[in-house]
């Protein structure tokens, strides 16, 4: 009787309850067209229809909240956490208002010193173009900016500055179009011929009290070597463009190398002189046999007339100055004859030679 009877409360009040679920949902239902509103219908379609899964789920939501309540910890964390995003929010701001003023800044900047920039590189690039045009070849020089790249909206913007650089382009035969100078592409002698045309565009540009250049001759044939030379020859001893300016000269030229072609009439050139460095077993037996008083005294009785001695067996007009030095052993005077090749001059006493060429032994 007792199980009867608290099985017929149970079932009653299980009634109970379903029905106040029912008549709650189908007052909600006339609150809200469900037909009409498909994410209302799907929550009221997601609600629990029995009691255990009623209670279940409120179990749950306590269990939650509970939770949370219980552990003060998380609620300082997320004050932390939200304190921290405010000031992020606020850094961000600041750095992007610090950045558009910056770019700003940029822009004002560089529209002068682009178009300075382009100055340069035209004027490098009218030399470049009549040296190599000189030489048979043709040749250009611009300013290479780089792929675009997408800016944030969207839109393509300039390359960054990392990506710029001076391109040359040149062309050495007749049918051939210009191409970016390569060593895939061109010759060893092609890049030779390219790269000292350019130096010598570039250095006019600049004012430099001497230039040295290493062996800048090797690697050409006999043809272009003569025409290099002739305008390193031509540039670096040509007159000052303004007399009254101390700094309106082309300066020193020092080219050192092993070997020079015979018959280079640029020699000839009054400002122009060939120093020759020995090297060897028979210059003395020991270093300090060296002795410079001699050695100056030797180049101060030097005869300066140009026709005493005529030492080529071409007779063409050369130069000499004699080196006389002691052998520190009580022997004669030895005396050594240096002969310039093309004309050159070997006085060390010139000293206002404007282009020194020095052939040193390999």
């Amino acid at each position: 009787a007792d199980k009867q009877r608290e099985y017929s409360e149970i079932s009653s009040n299980y009634q109970q309850v379903l029905k106040n679920t029912k008549n709650l949902r189908a007052k909600a239902t006339e609150m809200v067209d469900i037909h009409n509103d498909p994410v209302m219908r799907a929550k009221l379609e997601e609600l629990p229809e029995t009691l255990p899964e009623v209670e279940a789920a409120l179990d749950e939501a306590t269990l939650k909240v509970n939770s949370t309540t219980d552990n003060p910890e998380v609620l300082v964390q997320y004050e932390q956490r939200k304190r921290e995003i405010v000031e992020t929010r606020e850094e961000l701001e600041g750095l992007s208002h610090a950045q558009d003023a910056k770019r700003v800044n940029l822009e004002k900047m560089k529209d002068p010193w682009e178009s300075a920039l382009k100055n340069t590189v035209t004027k490098v690039n009218t030399l470049f173009e009549k040296y190599m045009t000189e030489l048979g070849f043709a040749g250009e020089v611009r300013l290479a900016k780089g792929e675009p790249i997408s800016g944030e909206d969207g839109g393509e913007e300039e390359s960054s500055f990392e990506d710029w650089g001076i391109e040359i382009r040149v062309k050495f035969r007749e049918k051939s179009s210009l191409q970016t100078l390569s060593a895939h592409v061109h010759s060893g002698g092609e890049r030779s011929v390219s790269t000292i045309m350019y130096l010598m565009a570039l250095q006019e540009l600049m004012v430099s009290p001497f230039r040295c250049v290493d062996e800048i001759n090797q690697g050409l044939d006999e043809r272009n070597e003569r025409l290099v030379f002739r305008r390193i020859v031509a540039n670096s001893t040509q007159p000052p463009k303004i007399p009254s300016d101390p700094l309106s000269h082309a300066g020193q030229y020092f080219l050192i190398t092993p070997k020079l072609l015979p018959n280079l009439t640029d020699m000839e050139n009054e400002d122009v002189t060939v120093l020759f460095i020995f090297n060897g077993p028979f210059n003395f037996r020991h270093f300090s046999d060296w002795n410079p008083d001699k050695f100056v005294k030797g180049i101060s009785e030097t005869p300066g007339d140009e026709g005493e001695d005529n030492l080529d067996n071409n007779n063409s007009s050369s130069k000499a100055t004699k080196h006389s030095y002691d052998d520190g052993d009580g022997e004669d005077e030895k005396e050594n004859n240096v002969n310039a090749r093309d004309g050159g001059l070997t006085s060390s006493r010139s000293s206002r030679k404007k282009m020194r060429v020095v052939e040193a032994p390999h």
